[in-house]
């Protein structure tokens, strides 16, 4: 919940020349590059006009400068489940469900978690305002892009891999093209199959860190029965949830969603 601006970053330890050959470069000072990453920002904050020139400088003398650097975290080149793990928890939300309790009484959430070094404790009180203010800063601004790809990982680069071929000797394969005729089809067989239909409450678990098939009344494992899109029937049951004055997370709702 803390508000702290950062980057999570995979990046190659190498580059690849024009001749098309992979030369290895380690990342050793990162002290170096914690430098170029806060002058290139406080340039940047000049150049918009946020800041002047001579509180800049003032700025570029602290001793603390407050930016870091750290590649403690080495990902094998061979290893995709690593790098799956890693993409995962770079676009986890900032706060998992499972942790908060709101105590209605006294309009206050309870949040756990494992022992925090800034907060030297495990359980943080909010009030239920203040709380919210926390949440919201993580909301970035509409069409503000959160990840980028950039290098062997741009659609630029993707897209001339897939015409030339040029990086089928790193291992790079294709995505398979599709067939418009049968488009409509292989969606119906991928809905249909059991796996994959599964392997969205596991994305989300993995992710958001909490089971959308767990029934959170008794802790049984729920099914999908039917997946209600018509507009008018959807309100017909809001309707009804509203004259019983039951919100939607209680079970008579779990059975119609």
């Amino acid at each position: 919940m803390r508000w702290n601006p950062h980057f999570h970053c995979i990046v190659v330890k190498g580059g690849i020349d024009e001749a098309g050959s992979f030369h290895h470069i380690p990342i050793k000072n990162t002290a170096q590059l914690a430098e170029v990453f806060r002058r290139r920002v406080i340039q940047l904050f000049v150049d918009r006009g946020l800041l002047d020139r001579s509180f800049a400088l003032k700025i570029l003398s602290w001793q603390h400068s407050g930016f870091s650097v750290d590649n403690s975290v080495p990902i094998p080149a061979s290893s995709r489940k690593a790098r799956v793990n890693l993409s995962q928890y770079i676009i986890r939300n900032p706060v998992s469900l499972q942790k908060i309790l709101y105590a209605r009484s006294n309009g206050t959430v309870i949040y756990t978690m494992k022992y925090n070094e800034y907060w030297k404790q495990n359980i943080k009180l909010f009030k239920a305002d203040d709380f919210i203010a926390e949440l919201t800063q993580h909301i970035p601004p509409k069409h503000k892009h959160l990840i980028r790809y950039y290098g062997l990982y741009s659609s630029r680069t993707k897209g001339k891999a897939n015409k030339d071929g040029s990086l089928m000797k790193y291992g790079y394969k294709p995505a398979p093209k599709k067939n418009p005729e049968h488009a409509i089809d292989t969606e119906m067989e991928i809905v249909s199959n059991k796996a994959t239909r599964r392997s969205w409450a596991r994305l989300i678990q993995k992710v958001y860190e909490v089971d959308p098939l767990k029934c959170p009344q008794c802790g049984h494992e729920m099914k999908v029965i039917a997946v209600i899109t018509d507009p008018h029937d959807v309100q017909k049951i809001l309707e009804c949830l509203k004259r019983n004055k039951a919100p939607p997370f209680e079970k008579d709702a779990l059975k119609v969603s």
